[in-house]
């Protein structure tokens, strides 16, 4: 694969809905069926209590969206509801990135709580979360359409 040269973090606009609903099917929803479709992605790009980031890669000249991640924002925790990122561009701290900026907004919020769900069996994103620091709480069985469990992880950015 061709050098990663840039990854720039941006709020994602309306008219990026129909990509990231994709990359939703694709990366995240793969085998579960189809929740997350374009108009449910514009919805949240425009709700004032959800933040959507895009992070922009520069690969050999070409410049896309390379990842994403969607955070909702309550009285005194956040739940990251959707974070995907590239098969082909995983492991080049471009998650990483994207959490970083959400923990951070979350934080001028007042939420230091962040919770989120992850598929049982996916092993690599549950170690990617602990080493941002969150922590399995509960196991979920059935949580996805019935048919796939989860964890429930969360991290507390008081302590950090």
């Amino acid at each position: 694969m061709a050098q990663l040269t840039t990854c720039e973090i941006r709020l994602a606009r309306t008219k990026d809905a129909t990509i990231l609903a994709h990359m939703s099917r694709d990366y995240i929803e793969h085998g579960l069926g189809w929740r997350w479709r374009p108009a449910s992605i514009r919805a949240k790009i425009s709700a004032p209590e959800t933040v959507v980031l895009i992070a922009e890669v520069a690969l050999a000249g070409k410049r896309f969206i390379g990842g994403f991640a969607a955070m909702d924002f309550g009285q005194d925790k956040a739940i990251l509801s959707l974070l995907a990122v590239h098969p082909n561009l995983r492991r080049h701290g471009i998650g990483g990135q994207l959490l970083r900026w959400l923990h951070k907004s979350a934080r001028i919020a007042g939420c230091f709580d962040i919770e989120l769900q992850v598929r049982a069996n996916n092993v690599a994103a549950r170690g990617f979360y602990k080493r941002l620091g969150y922590r399995e709480v509960s196991h979920l069985p059935g949580y996805y359409s019935g048919r796939e469990a989860a964890y429930q992880m969360t991290r507390n950015l008081a302590k950090s």
